[in-house]
């Protein structure tokens, strides 16, 4: 057999390095994920820890005197997350208020639908000369039969589910607790941490490493916050100018739904203006897709400038790279489907 072309080495090269990085991915980075959160989040509040450092220091005996940095930092990341938890807590009480509300109006809410999807059947039956009452019937027991598989599928996972999801909670805690102390730690021995990295055989490849997660957290991470965090506004100032009382309820699940690939915000807006259209409600509909167009703008103008600038990824690049990080990697592959992506791009 002759030698290799140089083709086919390239080929092998890449072949093993995409194997390399998706078995990196898939059993290694679950490991030392929090570590990794803990290293970039102790880089971020370093300057902020520092500044507290020499801002509090104090002399006894002529001898100044520092408090650890990994305090402060310790400090700054509490504070940051109480405040966090603040915004959650106020944030979570008006949708609370908004879903009590959402659901004292349901029954009110359901006969009327009942009432328009009768007529609508009605006027189909007259349009067809069909006997009273038959599409109403069918159309009635068809939704009371989806209504009863839906409560026999959610209600046992709900109530049979309480050890997973206790679990689950547990996980989190540690996962934070975890993270925690990882920040103060790196921070506290930051100098030791970056030492070892320089003297490693592998500084080179860990320096290169460190600039694509830095390209992906500032390019990719940065912008679908902004893209999320602006589609939320968008939709909830356009439901409030609408009068909408579940305006922060909606807001949020339209936004989050936006957030998901393949989905997006006509999910919920399109039926939504079709029905307003149907009832006569043409202002209202048209101002529904008015919210929908600005939003798929905000998302279009920030993917194309944030990320074709910061990652040299289009938007075309990045929903293929998320689809297939889905299919490799499960729902985190939202995540990992474009740092994979650039890894690949960047190594070869």
């Amino acid at each position: 057999m002759g030698v290799p072309n140089k083709k086919l080495k390239k080929l092998m090269m890449i072949t093993g390095i995409a194997l390399g990085v998706y078995a990196g991915f898939k059993y290694l980075l679950p490991l030392v994920i929090p570590f990794f959160i803990a290293l970039g989040l102790a880089e971020m509040l370093r300057p902020a820890a520092l500044w507290l450092q020499k801002k509090f220091s104090f002399s006894f005996h002529g001898k100044r005197f520092l408090c650890p940095l990994g305090m402060w930092g310790g400090i700054v990341l509490l504070a940051f997350g109480l405040g966090i938890t603040a915004l959650t807590v106020l944030g979570g009480k008006k949708l609370l208020q908004e879903g009590r509300l959402l659901l004292y109006n349901l029954p009110r809410m359901l006969d009327e639908a009942d009432i328009v999807l009768s007529g609508w059947c009605r006027r189909l039956e007259g349009t067809f000369q069909l006997e009273k009452n038959s599409v109403v019937l069918v159309v009635r027991e068809m939704l009371e039969r989806l209504l009863s598989y839906a409560a026999s599928r959610i209600m046992p996972y709900v109530m049979g589910n309480t050890m997973p999801w206790l679990t689950a909670f547990i996980h989190v805690m540690v996962f934070v607790v975890v993270v925690f102390f990882g920040t103060v730690m790196a921070l506290q021995e930051g100098e030791e941490i970056h030492r070892y990295f320089r003297q490693s055989v592998f500084c080179r490849e860990y320096r290169e490493m460190a600039r694509i997660l830095k390209v992906v957290g500032a390019a990719y991470g940065k912008t679908q916050m902004i893209i999320l965090a602006g589609t939320i506004a968008l939709c909830m100032g356009g439901l409030f100018l609408l009068k909408n009382p579940y305006y922060g309820l909606l807001g949020v699940i339209i936004g989050l739904l936006d957030a998901l690939p393949f989905i997006g915000t006509g999910t919920v807006i399109f039926p939504w203006a079709l029905v307003c259209l149907i009832r006569g409600e043409g202002k209202k509909a048209a101002f529904l897709m008015g919210i929908y167009f600005l939003c798929y703008l905000f998302r279009q103008l920030m993917e194309s400038r944030m990320m074709g600038r910061n990652a040299g990824l289009s938007p075309f690049l990045t929903l293929a790279a998320m689809y297939i990080g889905i299919q490799l990697f499960g729902i985190w592959g939202v995540i990992l489907g474009p740092l994979y992506f650039l890894i690949l791009r960047e190594s070869i």
